[in-house]
């Protein structure tokens, strides 16, 4: 199969691979698919005052899967919290020019991001 620019860059040396280094704020996870199904990914996040400081991914599945994770943790830091459960599949596949027949794999990111906002909200309210 052939890989866009960007999806062969990412996986050939992602960045922000898990774990998720020392710094303020507090952190939430979230993960999602199974090694048996052929993708799982787990995200790391920190979040201070509603906005995310920094993120880092663990992920089982092709180069598309590994692309995708690093993307999102390049893309969303600094923005609120609620970016996490934001990042849609169709713009995975148009940043990264992933086939259709591979957007199951990247719904799977969708939801580990979903559980990592869930995780954090989860935490917040507990604290109060």
């Amino acid at each position: 199969m052939d890989y866009s620019a960007r999806v062969a860059a990412y996986f050939a040396a992602p960045p922000n691979v898990a774990p998720l280094g020392p710094g303020p704020g507090s952190r939430a996870r979230g993960a999602a698919g199974s090694e048996e199904e052929g993708v799982r990914v787990s995200f790391e996040a920190r979040l201070k005052d509603g906005r995310i400081q920094a993120l880092a991914f663990r992920a089982f599945g092709c180069p598309h899967v590994v692309a995708a994770c690093a993307l999102v943790t390049e893309a969303l830091p600094g923005r609120p919290a609620g970016a996490l459960g934001e990042v849609e599949a169709a713009w995975l596949r148009a940043e990264l020019e992933i086939p259709e027949e591979k957007t199951a794999r990247l719904l799977v990111i969708q939801d580990a991001l979903r559980n990592c906002l869930s995780d954090w909200d989860n935490s917040r309210y507990a604290r109060h």
